[in-house]
């Protein structure tokens, strides 16, 4: 099977886990700093096993404190569900619901090609792309990918609670200073296209599994928040 999603490599091959040798469990915690607030978010991913299919599950609460809870009451609540394949993470499910807001529900028809968005009563549908990604499976999408061919950029399809895009990323490789120490990464930077204005970048441990451990990212609005990891916690309960 060929990859839509491939990696620069530069000399160097990142030792990425599969599937199979992740722990069933992976709670990450983060802290948040925006140019107006901080917050602190909790992720966590959960895989299952039934039969012949592997099924992830992953949950993300951002709360936001300071100034930027007057922008961002309450929590920001994210889930993602889907199949475990070799070509990495197949979405079903994600929804996005802040505070109060109604719920925001998409789900993917692989079978019928379709990417389906919910809210209140409304529909909006739009054609779904082989290797489509939501914003919450993207950062942890590489956790489960083999060894990949290399090339000087990747690009995804990935989407949110309103559309779909298809993004531009560059690679390269950075020592990221955390509170869990000095980590070796892999960086994905987000090659802007004209007339966007929202900026994304993706750091992932070589160390730990190919997991986001910092994410900067431009919210709605033109708010910017810096998501670096605190700690990580596997499932044989060591706390790293």
């Amino acid at each position: 099977m060929r990859y839509l999603l491939t990696i620069v490599v530069f000399g160097w091959f990142a030792s990425v886990a599969l599937a199979s040798e992740l722990p069933m469990r992976i709670d990450i915690e983060y802290v948040l700093n925006g140019s107006i607030g901080k917050g602190k978010a909790h992720e966590s991913i959960v895989l299952q096993k039934e039969g012949d299919i592997q099924r992830y599950a992953i949950s993300s609460e951002i709360s936001a404190s300071g100034l930027l809870s007057l922008i961002k009451p309450g929590s920001i609540l994210r889930h993602s569900q889907g199949i475990v394949k070799q070509s990495g993470l197949q979405p079903l499910s994600f929804s996005d619901q802040r505070g109060n807001k109604p719920v925001r529900k998409v789900e993917f028809d692989w079978n019928g090609q379709r990417i389906l968005y919910r809210r209140k009563s409304r529909e909006m549908v739009e054609n779904l792309p082989i290797g489509a990604l939501d914003k919450l499976s993207l950062p942890y999408h590489f956790a489960f990918v083999p060894t990949p061919t290399p090339q000087e950029v990747l690009t995804i399809h990935e989407t949110d609670h309103r559309h779909l895009v298809t993004v531009r990323y560059s690679v390269s490789q950075e020592k990221l200073d955390t509170p869990m120490g000095t980590l070796s990464t892999i960086v994905l930077t987000k090659q802007k296209e004209q007339g966007d204005s929202f900026k994304k970048k993706i750091w992932l441990a070589i160390d730990h599994h190919m997991l986001p451990v910092r994410i900067v990212a431009t919210e709605k609005g033109g708010l910017e928040v810096d998501q670096i990891a605190t700690k990580i916690n596997y499932d044989n309960g060591g706390m790293q």
